[in-house]
């Protein structure tokens, strides 16, 4: 990799206590933020959060083992003789601070990725620790501890195994020096049957977040406690193949100021009395909603008036994309009758979500369903996690329904095509929707629904052609809209 240029740009903040200081500001250095970029995205590709009672599920064989820190991820960047702290958005620290003092020995042309987390006396470190840290002046209570090797001296790739990196760093860095700037300690360990033991010692007794597991196969596991949430249902959908029970849940939280921010989708929902249950309490308050939200399978939820609690498990919770941009989510409003939406908002997304059990011992109107149960999640978002983007309004493309009468009965076919506006956005949009409406009254599933999506107005177009095509024979007539464009 060529050498790249550090810029900050002039207007940055400083922020120090007696002795300890950082000056903050941006890079725009395309090849840094390139490479710190790709390798959050590598690195992500390959992690795996397993829950603590699935350790079996690891390769047998030699382990790497380290301390789950909970903190932030950044870059320690050293180049022509200066040393500064880069995370994967651009924002640089850079100053009179002891982990750039211990940094600026460092070879030149070294990028290290690591963690960087507080120090509080009373607990372990929390990931929302370091905003306060930063924004509060307290900058002497971060460390950052290096996990591994980005680029090696004068920006050469680095070694492919990740034990070869992590002795490259351990030379570097000692994982037990004193300071504020430490390699990660790492264990050594034979087999899962060790790594039990030594889970139940870190993180069972000693309380850590949880450890991350690397395996001779190069998959990275981080291994943790289960996470327990208590959400108010706002949607479901309907198993096709078995009418009368619920396929999956749309969820929320609530804000304090009555808002709920969607949460996400769980489609493990228990046994089939579990979903017949569930779809028997939901199909009362189907409500009205102006926002529309599809299903992985493509159909969409039915959204339902807030009333029912569940308790659902997930193994993780991630606030950020690989590409680094924060994840959103919808805020909506109910207003007694039905939802509509009121924009964005940063929302951490569920991973491997399993529904639990209904908590009728919650209220859904208050504390118990609390978006604040995720919040410490959302360190990296702290700056807009409390505003709603709004969302622009979507183009209407091409619409088109065709009637055909058949044995005394009308059936209905509905092709609507879109520009959604919002990708630019939110990037979980697409730029246009293509969504299919078939109606009979005589089938055993009167509605069916298709939802594709495409990046552009054309292949959008080709899409709806294809459709148009298969569905729309001898028989069928245009009664409203326009076949074409």
């Amino acid at each position: 990799m060529a050498k790249t240029r550090m810029t900050t740009p002039k207007q940055s903040s400083s922020t120090s206590t007696a002795g300890t200081a950082f000056t903050e500001g941006l890079t725009h250095d395309a090849a840094v933020l390139d490479l710190l970029a790709a390798y959050k995205r590598r690195v992500a590709g390959v992690y795996r959060p397993l829950p603590a009672e699935d350790l079996a599920a690891i390769p047998q064989g030699p382990l790497l083992v380290s301390r789950k820190l909970d903190g932030e991820l950044w870059f320690v960047v050293k180049q022509a003789g200066v040393a500064r702290l880069v995370n994967p958005r651009g924002r640089t620290l850079s100053g009179a601070h002891p982990i750039l003092a211990r940094a600026a020995a460092l070879p030149d042309g070294v990028v290290l990725a690591g963690e960087l987390h507080s120090t509080p006396a009373d607990r372990r470190e929390r990931v929302g620790d370091v905003a306060s840290c930063l924004a509060g002046g307290q900058v002497d209570r971060l460390h950052f501890t290096a996990f591994d090797v980005v680029t090696a001296t004068d920006g050469a790739e680095p070694a492919r195994h990740y034990g070869e990196r992590l002795a490259q760093l351990e030379h570097w860095l000692s994982a037990d020096e004193p300071g504020s700037l430490r390699a990660v300690a790492t264990e050594h360990l034979p087999d899962t049957a060790a790594l039990r033991q030594h889970y139940q010692a870190v993180v069972g007794e000693g309380g850590a977040e949880g450890l991350v597991v690397r395996a001779a196969t190069g998959v990275i596991y981080k291994v943790k406690p289960v996470i327990d949430l208590d959400a108010v249902v706002i949607g479901f959908t309907e198993k096709a193949a078995e009418p009368g029970h619920v396929r999956s849940l749309l969820l929320g939280l609530r804000h304090p100021d009555g808002r709920v921010q969607l949460l996400g989708s769980c489609g493990t929902v228990g046994t089939t009395a579990d979903r017949r249950v569930l779809f028997d309490r939901l199909v009362p308050r189907r409500c009205p909603s102006s926002v529309r939200q599809a299903s992985e399978g493509g159909g969409l939820y039915a959204f339902v008036a807030p009333h029912v609690v569940v308790a659902v498990r997930v193994t993780d919770l991630q606030a950020e994309r690989s590409d680094g941009s924060v994840i959103v989510s919808a805020v909506l409003t109910h207003d007694g009758t039905g939802w509509s939406g009121l924009g964005l908002a940063p929302c951490p997304r569920l991973i491997h979500p399993v529904f639990d059990r209904i908590r009728d011992d919650k209220e859904a109107a208050g504390a118990d369903v609390r978006f604040a149960q995720v919040d410490g999640w959302l360190a990296s978002a702290r700056d807009t996690r409390n505003t709603a983007l709004t969302l622009p309004a979507s183009r209407l493309v091409r619409r088109a329904v065709w009637t055909k009468a058949a044995k005394g009965q009308l059936a209905v076919r509905k092709l609507v095509v879109w520009k959604t506006n919002k990708e630019q956005v939110d990037p979980t949009f697409p730029a246009f929707v293509v969504h299919w409406t078939d109606y009979s009254a005589g089938r055993a599933s009167p509605l069916d629904r298709e939802v594709r999506v495409a990046p552009s107005e054309a292949e959008a177009l080709r899409l709806a052609d294809a459709l148009v095509a298969e569905h729309i024979k001898k028989g069928w007539e245009l009664a409203d809209g326009s076949a074409g464009a």
